[in-house]
């Protein structure tokens, strides 16, 4: 039985003012995080210990309040039901991730992302994730295309999980954990593939990127939110930047999923050469 239906059985005769029910729901271990579309906590709470009925691996509920906040991408949280310890492990195509969903944040959004993204790397590959997480994508690269990657991660929480999951992935031999702001403790001139996982405004950090790029060129994979309309504006912002580092580049927009009300998520695949390479 699917998950709305399951609610409706459970909870109709509960829900005189009628209030929307969720379509589903977004499983991180064994914590499930909800958005509901209504401001009444007692009926949240019914959707809560109803949903902790429907699936045996959930042990705790929580709803969305709020937007995810700050440079170190604080997610807004409340727990409605279940065990209030909400540290837990997800595992997402071989790969562990010690997590606290309620803490830091894991898009289930961009999982087709983390998992295809290694299927373009090459081994030889030094990658560096500007925005790293707990590893979201720099885990999946190191564990299944084998590639060097330098994470580089902001928020103490996200850093020490981020350790954490390096080891017990054990790639520690591939995967270099880098406390700091990437603005100030990137590395320059090495990189061959940088990830940019971070929105909105991640643009204000291309520069830096620019800078951590071998000068032989790369490949850039920029994420972040906007309306359509301003797509090919952004791509002509990154070919300047590009040009002013003395780079050539060819960019090409995907979209990934819809994220407020008139704008998404994009990523935004930058292929960069020396402008010299590009005008032989």
């Amino acid at each position: 039985m699917r998950y709305k239906e399951y609610l409706r059985n459970e909870l109709d005769k509960n829900n005189p003012d009628n209030l929307p029910l969720p379509k589903g729901y977004h499983l991180i271990g064994h914590v499930a995080l909800l958005v509901l579309n209504f401001e009444d906590r007692d009926f949240a709470t019914k959707v809560g210990k109803c949903t902790l009925g429907y699936d045996s691996r959930i042990r705790s509920v929580a709803i969305r309040t709020g937007p995810t906040s700050s440079d170190i991408r604080k997610p807004v949280y409340e727990l409605i039901a279940g065990q209030s310890d909400t540290l837990t492990t997800h595992i997402e195509n071989n790969v562990k991730f010690r997590i606290d969903p309620l803490r830091v944040t894991f898009s289930g959004g961009n999982r087709r992302e983390r998992i295809s993204l290694p299927q373009f790397v090459q081994s030889h590959e030094y990658v560096v994730d500007m925005f790293a997480c707990v590893g979201q994508f720099g885990l999946h690269i190191a564990k299944t295309a084998g590639a060097k990657v330098l994470a580089i991660e902001m928020n103490p929480e996200a850093y020490s999980l981020l350790e954490e999951n390096i080891r017990i992935n054990h790639v520690e031999n591939k995967m270099q954990a880098v406390f700091g702001d990437c603005r100030k403790v990137h590395p320059n001139g090495v990189a061959d593939r940088i990830i940019m996982g971070y929105l909105p405004g991640t643009i204000d950090f291309l520069p830096s990127a620019l800078d951590t790029l071998s000068q032989e060129g790369g490949t850039i994979h920029i994420h972040d939110s906007l309306p359509e309309n301003e797509i090919g504006d952004y791509c002509n912002t990154i070919n300047t930047l590009a040009s002013e580092w003395g780079f050539a580049s060819v960019v090409l927009p995907r979209k990934i999923k819809h994220y407020s009300p008139g704008i998404s998520h994009y990523v935004f695949d930058v292929s960069v050469l020396p402008n010299e390479a590009s005008e032989a």
